[in-house]
């Protein structure tokens, strides 16, 4: 390329990103003294989480809730309540996010531990290794210089195979509902329990014995027309090697209870007007 050819292109280069920057700059600015509120930005309820999971607790915590959205909808995390806290927010950010925000909650609430840690899933959030939601759930809470200390090396993969993961930080993309496409691995995909949810789930062990809290998973209410589905799940907990996952599912697999479908507002999640309020009193 001749030099004149060069400037011309680095010309064009500058002039393209000035016109960018003249667009988004002023967008930006307006949102930080407007007080944009990013409650409408998909993965809000795990930002909220996280946040929450940084704010020192006041009252004696007797019991600490970590989930999905399933879990979520049986305890919000942004209601109070006067046994504990709820941080259940969402699948997408996997026990690697819960456990980030479990470390959280301990390291900011030393003398005042919970008794008692739950995990309230699904049985098929338990196959998630960063799925297509990842990237506004997951990213856009956990790669911060604070969490990725404690990365394992397959998440640290998995992260990078995301397309535009270095973006998710940017001013304008943490205010926007952009997502790009992402590519679940065949075989990770099948797996009843990922690679990742197995990984964090040693970790979390690893956790709790060090401050001799308990830590129990139960499952949310099931549509029974799914039966055949949780038992393909049951079978290949019964059929795994790893004790760690195999002690904490066997309690989870005696936890699962099925309702009539006509109760779900979709798959997963039992309408609003269903939900009880007491769910974790049935155990």
């Amino acid at each position: 390329m001749h030099n004149s050819d060069m400037r011309r292109f680095v010309s064009y280069i500058c002039v393209y990103a000035v016109l960018l920057i003249s667009i988004i700059l002023p967008i930006e600015i307006y949102r930080m003294h407007a007080g944009y509120d990013d409650v409408n930005v998909p993965g809000y309820e795990v930002r909220y989480a996280e946040r929450l999971s940084k704010t020192k607790v006041n009252k004696k915590t007797r019991k600490l809730i970590l989930g999905d959205s399933t879990g979520n909808a049986l305890y919000p995390c942004d209601k109070e309540y006067e046994w504990g806290v709820s941080l259940a927010c969402n699948r997408a950010i996997t026990l690697a996010g819960h456990y980030f925000l479990l470390k959280n909650f301990m390291e900011t609430n030393p003398n005042n531990l919970p008794q008692e840690i739950v995990i309230l899933y699904t049985p098929f959030s338990f196959s998630c290794d960063l799925d297509q939601f990842a990237y506004q759930y997951f990213l856009k809470s956990f790669r911060r210089k604070e969490y990725q200390q404690y990365y394992t090396n397959h998440l640290l993969r998995r992260v990078q195979s995301i397309p535009m993961y270095r973006t998710v930080n940017w001013p304008f993309i943490q205010t926007s509902g952009y997502t790009p496409r992402i590519a679940i691995p065949t075989k990770e995909a099948e797996a009843s329990v990922s690679e990742l949810n197995r990984e964090y789930l040693h970790k979390m062990d690893s956790l709790v014995r060090k401050y001799d809290i308990q830590l129990r998973i139960v499952s949310t209410p099931i549509r029974d027309d799914r039966k055949d589905e949780v038992d393909n799940f049951v079978a290949d907990v019964n059929n795994t090697s790893d004790s760690i996952v195999y002690r904490y599912m066997q309690k989870y697999v005696e936890s699962i209870k099925f309702y009539p479908s006509e109760l779900f507002s979709d798959e997963v999640h039992l309408s609003t007007r269903n939900v009880p309020s007491n769910y974790l009193e049935l155990y």
